[in-house]
């Protein structure tokens, strides 16, 4: 991995605010001196993620999640840590040094998918607007009523009809086919001899993700016996369909803003209500609503409107992002155009106005969800009210909110008209089945780090006030032995504190996180780093805090010698007897003056 300097590094922290670049991805609210929002790395429903401007840093009491701003990119875009260093470096206009030869390639190499993608991005985008081969497809968009400026700001694109037009620009930017294949945008020929260009004689829809960095491609076909009529970038190394919303990075603000979202299905459809003044809105991206979906969703808005094609809205497809919607806990809207519309087509002949009128009076996505269950089964038998209570089950028992479960059950209960507590019974066994899988242990091995205990609470508290006060580290290292402490992060965590920081007059947390290598030990720095502290009070617990681990090392130490006095009398090794009977003695001194000391 290519060192870079430390200088260059502080740089970049300087110019960059952890809260604005994570506000760009998680919604906050300012909650005393820090800000809170919905952790974006596990599901949640109250708020748990922080992140301290002060101390630029975040931590999710949830999960454990926690890190500076380099550790936040890694995790949010998963990429390594150079990767995140040089976006952060542009972000902030900061030039990066040059590495040696091999630094280079081995970067180049990590970062490949990345730059075929955003290399493919520019050549389609010219291709589109400065070539004439672009003309028809150019045509065919302004023919939609997209506007040069909304083409210009999602930097859509032109794939031409050549087999290998982009493999040869991608061979003079010096990135070979394979490459591009992994990228997604280059097959290899049936004969095993040679590749060509995934996408040709097709429109491009550049999907980014939140950093607004291009990981792949929407295709439209441009010739109508062209199949299929949409085409899309493969699962790859950066692009997983199932999380990536098209748009996104692009309206995330105008969606905290309005805390609604508006999911369309269509490229097209998103292109057209954006250029409409309907911003708040979001495309899937070749597939249905998933749970990560409404996991993005929630970090901007509460209410999530699912805007379906009148002929789609029963399909199997809307079904089923209907009910990862009612999952997920938001307010969650359902709104079916009529037949002969789309979005796309709405917007343009009927207005803005009226989709946001129906966007606004959208169904309950309950509701929409059991007027479907009633086209599917026959509700005047019992055999139907029991189909259709055993399609519900799964979706209820998924619901981890247990009033919305409540609310709902009843409302179930009424609309099928069947006995309320035999369907909260019958629940209630499903629930329970459920959390007994749960338990179950996997037949996975469990990652290492899973089994790293929590360090106690109190070792937490006096770490977190070694990082607020840094005056107290060199005393602490005078008077308190390292073996103090019981877990072995935080021991590990207060070496580091001796050996770097005993002169520190203040902590730079980011800095600490990067001279800390182990991943478990960035979270723990990020949690003690959480805890407060009263100027009033902050010395007598320090010197409590102090007595209380000095009590504990004499204790353990007394404890070893103990029992190594006893495997040296078992052994009859005499001499190691009277050596360790004599430390003992001593050690009990120390512990008996110790309890005096506290008690004067």
């Amino acid at each position: 991995m290519p060192r870079i300097p430390e200088d260059i590094l502080q740089r970049i922290r300087d110019a960059t605010d952890i809260a604005d670049v994570v506000g760009e991805h998680v919604q906050l609210s300012k909650k005393g001196r820090n800000l809170f929002g919905l952790c974006p790395f596990h599901n949640e429903n109250s708020p748990s993620f922080s992140v301290s401007p002060e101390r630029q840093i975040y931590h999710c009491f949830g999960c454990g999640a926690g890190g500076n701003v380099f550790k936040f990119i890694q995790e949010i875009d998963r990429v390594s840590f150079v990767e995140a260093v040089t976006f952060l470096a542009q972000r902030a206009s900061i030039s990066l040094p040059q590495h040696d030869a091999q630094s280079r390639a081995h970067s180049e190499a990590s970062d490949e998918i990345y730059r075929a993608n955003e290399l493919a991005n520019k050549y389609y985008h010219h291709m589109l607007l400065n070539d004439s081969a672009g003309q028809n497809a150019l045509t065919y968009l302004r023919d939609r009523r997209l506007s040069d400026e909304t083409i210009e700001r999602f930097e859509l694109g032109y794939a031409p009809a050549e087999w290998d037009g982009l493999l040869k620009v991608a061979g003079r930017r010096g990135l070979n086919p394979q490459a591009l294949e992994r990228a997604g945008l280059a097959l290899q020929r049936q004969s095993g001899n040679g590749y060509y260009d995934r996408f040709r004689d097709r429109a491009t829809f550049a999907i980014n993700n939140l950093s607004n960095r291009t990981i792949g491609f929407g295709a439209r076909a441009l010739q109508s016996e062209q199949e299929p009529k949409y085409l899309n970038s493969p699962e790859t190394a950066i692009y997983h369909k199932g999380q990536v919303l098209y748009g996104l990075s692009h309206t995330r603000d105008a969606i905290r803003r309005s805390d609604t979202v508006i999911v369309v299905e269509g490229y097209m459809d998103l292109l057209s209500m954006v250029q409409a003044g309907i911003e708040n809105v979001v495309a899937t991206s070749g597939t249905a609503l998933t749970e990560d979906h409404c996991r993005a969703l929630a970090r901007y808005a509460h209410k999530i409107v699912l805007l379906f094609d009148g002929d789609a809205a029963g399909s199997n497809a809307a079904m089923r992002g209907v009910e990862i919607a009612l999952g997920s806990g938001a307010d969650a809207r359902i709104v079916s155009l009529p037949s002969e519309h789309d979005p796309d087509t709405f917007v343009q002949t009927e207005g803005t106005d009226a989709l946001l009128a129906l966007a606004e009076n959208g169904q309950s996505a309950l509701d929409f969800y059991l007027n479907q269950i009633s086209k599917q089964h026959d509700l005047n038998s019992v055999q139907g009210k029991s189909q259709a209570i055993e399609t519900l089950k799964p979706l209820l028992a998924r619901l981890r909110d247990a009033v919305r479960r409540d609310l709902m059950m009843r409302e179930v209960a009424q609309r099928l008209s069947v006995d309320e507590g035999a369907l909260r019974q019958e629940m209630h066994h499903v629930v329970q089945r459920q959390q007994r899988t749960a338990r179950t242990p996997s037949a996975e091995p469990a990652k290492t780090g899973d089994h790293i205990p929590e360090a106690p609470r109190r070792e937490r508290e006096f770490i977190g006030l070694l990082l607020h006060y840094p005056q107290y580290i060199r005393a602490a290292s005078d008077q308190l032995d390292v073996e103090g402490l019981e877990s072995t992060a935080c021991r590990t965590l207060l070496q580091t504190l001796y050996d770097h920081f005993s002169e520190a007059s203040a902590i730079d947390l980011s800095l600490l996180m990067d001279h800390v290598q182990e991943e478990h030990l960035g979270r723990l720095v990020s949690e003690c780093a959480m805890f407060g502290f009263s100027e009033e009070q902050v010395d007598e617990q320090w010197k409590q805090s102090l007595s209380f681990f000095q009590r504990n090392a004499l204790q353990r130490r007394i404890m070893t010698t103990r029992q190594a006095l006893a495997q040296a009398e078992q052994s009859g090794d005499d001499g190691e007897v009277l050596r360790l009977s004599g430390e003992l003695v001593k050690l009990n001194r120390q512990r008996q003056h110790h309890a005096e000391a506290q008690t004067s």
